[in-house]
C-alpha cells in the first residue's frame, strides 16, 4: 500500500480506537467563548504542546476550460483544431478529467503562536479520452508513428509534492488574529512520460517557496471575516518534455510562472454550525521552457498566463464545545465544501468538492 493512504488509514484507526482525549489543562472550558478561528480550525494551528491533524478529500472532473480570451470552451477545442491542421478532417479527440486527492496535514503546535508541521498530498487523476470518426485509426497510427502512446482513458497516481513549513501568530485578541505561515514545497520526482499526451502526474515535480498571511475577525452576532493571501516562488528546474507534438522529447530548462491566491471570506455560526461563503482568486504567471539544443519551445509556454476567479461554499460543524462537555471522545471538526470555477483565463471550468476533517491529540 503507497504510504499516503496508511497514514490516512493509521489516522482514522488510531481516532476510532482511541478512548478519549482528556482536554489541555489551559483549554476553554465548557461554554466558554471561543475564537471563531480556533473553534472551526479556520488557521491549521495546533494547540501548545500538541498535535493537529486534518485529512482532506477532493473530487473534481471537468470537460470544458476558459480559452485566453476568458470564453469558456470544450476542453478538447485546441487539440481538435491541431488535428484538423494535420489533414484528419473526420477525427475528433474528447476528453473528461477526475481527480481524487487526499492530502494530510500534521502540525505540532511548539507553542500558543507557533506550528510546524508538513502536508503529504496523493492524487490520483483518471482522463477519459474517446476518439471517434472515420480517421480515428488514421490518426492514432500516426501518432504512433511519432512516438506516441495510443489516445485512450488513462489513470496516474501516486504521491504529490509534499511540504514543510510554519505558522507564526503574530496576533491575538478576544475578537482578532493573524497569522505568517512560511514553507517549502519539495518537488516530487514525475514519471516522465512526455509520449503519453493524456498523462496528468499528481504534482508537477516543481519545488517551490510559500509565504503565507491570514486574518480572521469576529464580527459580532455571529458573524465572521476571514483574509488570506499567499504567494509561491516556483524554483527553476530541468524535464523531460517534447518542445512542439512532431518534435522528439529532449532536456528542457524550465521555470513555471510563480502565482498568487488570495480569499475573501464571509462566515455566519449557529450554535455549533458555520455557513461560508468564499471568493477565491488565482493568478500565475507564464511557464518560460528553454532547449539547450535551440528547439522552438513556443507551444509549451503558450497560453500558460493563468486567472480564475472561484465561488465556495461551505458548511462546518464543530465539536469543540461538546467535546469540552464530555460527550464527544475526541475534538472534531468536520468541513464540506463545494468550489466553483465562476471565470478564467487558461484555466479549467472545474468543480471541486472538499471534505475536511480536522482533530487534536
Amino acid at each position: 500500500m503507497p504510504l499516503l493512504p496508511r497514514l490516512v488509514s493509521l489516522f482514522l484507526v488510531t481516532a476510532l480506537c482511541l478512548p478519549g482525549i482528556a482536554p489541555a489543562d489551559d483549554a476553554p472550558a465548557a461554554g466558554q467563548n471561543i475564537p471563531t478561528a480556533s473553534n472551526y480550525a479556520l488557521d491549521g494551528m495546533a494547540p501548545a504542546g500538541r498535535w493537529a491533524a486534518r485529512l482532506m478529500l477532493l473530487r473534481n472532473s471537468y470537460d470544458h476550460r476558459f480559452d485566453d480570451a476568458k470564453n469558456r470552451v470544450d476542453m478538447d477545442t485546441s487539440a481538435n483544431v491541431q488535428i484538423q491542421g494535420l489533414g484528419f478532417t473526420d477525427a475528433t479527440v474528447d476528453t473528461r478529467v477526475t481527480t481524487d486527492m487526499t492530502e494530510l496535514m500534521l502540525g505540532y503546535g511548539v507553542s500558543e503562536n507557533l506550528t510546524v508541521g508538513m502536508i503529504l498530498p496523493y492524487a490520483r487523476t483518471t482522463s477519459r479520452v474517446t476518439v471517434s470518426g472515420t480517421q480515428a485509426a488514421a490518426l492514432q497510427g500516426s501518432l504512433s508513428g511519432l512516438g506516441y502512446a495510443p489516445l485512450q482513458t488513462t489513470t496516474a497516481s501516486g504521491l504529490g509534492d509534499p511540504t514543510v513549513g510554519a505558522l507564526w501568530r503574530f496576533h491575538k485578541s478576544a475578537r482578532d488574529s493573524a497569522l505568517l505561515g512560511v514553507g517549502i514545497r519539495f518537488g516530487s520526482p514525475v514519471e516522465d512520460a512526455p509520449n503519453n499526451l493524456a498523462d496528468i502526474p499528481p504534482g508537477d515535480g516543481s519545488t517551490d517557496l510559500r509565504l503565507r498571511g491570514e486574518y480572521f475577525r469576529d464580527l459580532g452576532n455571529g458573524w465572521d471575516l476571514r483574509l488570506m493571501g499567499e504567494y509561491q516562488r516556483q524554483l527553476a528546474d530541468s524535464v523531460i518534455a517534447r518542445p512542439t507534438l512532431l518534435l522528439p522529447a529532449e532536456k528542457l530548462d524550465r521555470d513555471l510562472g510563480d502565482f498568487w491566491e488570495t480569499d475573501i471570506e464571509i462566515g455566519k455560526s449557529f450554535g455549533n454550525w458555520r455557513i461560508s461563503g468564499t471568493w477565491h482568486r488565482y493568478k500565475e504567471a507564464a511557464d518560460r521552457y528553454t532547449s539547450r539544443i535551440g528547439s522552438d519551445t513556443s507551444p509549451l509556454s503558450s497560453n500558460t498566463n493563468t486567472l480564475a476567479d472561484q465561488l465556495r461554499l461551505g458548511l462546518t460543524w464543530s465539536g469543540i464545545q461538546t467535546w469540552r462537555e464530555g460527550r464527544l471522545f475526541m475534538p472534531l471538526i468536520i468541513k464540506l465544501e463545494v468550489q466553483d470555477a465562476v471565470s478564467g483565463r487558461n484555466f479549467v471550468d472545474v468543480r471541486d468538492v472538499y471534505l475536511r476533517v480536522t482533530s487534536f491529540f
